[in-house]
């Protein structure tokens, strides 16, 4: 993997997340939460739901599970069908942005002391192979980023 941006920063930029997309939906006149804006896209309500669910039963079990364990073994997840299994489109958007945000200040409370030598320390991830607790940080704020262009399309269509 290519030269990772510093533990510190990585910390700051999933804060920065949520308090951007708060800010976003704050300031939006019209949420429309359930609008799909193109065939095969996903409405603002999915969007907080996969978000969600990805920081709840991905994100967070596999930070823990490497704490727990030197080399342990990070399971794949194939998290964009839950959106149909789990019904994200029924679901309350504003609860799955306020379990969103608690979720992700949980991760960062429990990751934010952790010592620089757990930062190197190394699991077997089951899509991308050898891997860090700083690699799978990484991997979470490039999810975030991944996602940023369709919430800002959905939150701030007229």
């Amino acid at each position: 993997m290519h030269e990772l941006e510093p533990v510190p920063y990585l910390l700051t930029q999933m804060l920065a997340f949520v308090i951007q997309l708060q800010g976003m939906i704050d300031a939006a006149a019209i949420l429309h939460w359930a609008h799909r804006p193109a065939p095969g896209s996903w409405s603002l309500t999915e969007l907080l739901c996969h978000l969600r669910d990805v920081e709840q039963e991905v994100h967070q079990p596999r930070f823990r599970e490497l704490l727990a364990k030197e080399n342990a073994f990070i399971a794949g997840a194939d998290p964009d069908r839950w959106a149909v299994e789990r019904g994200y489109q029924q679901q309350d958007g504003a609860r799955a942005l306020a379990d969103f945000v608690a979720a992700r200040q949980e991760t960062v409370a429990f990751l934010h002391p952790l010592p620089e030598a757990i930062w190197q320390r190394r699991g077997r991830h089951a899509f991308f192979g050898p891997t860090s607790m700083h690699e799978l940080l990484h991997l979470a704020v490039k999810h975030d980023q991944a996602h940023w262009p369709q919430l800002q399309a959905v939150i701030t269509q007229p």
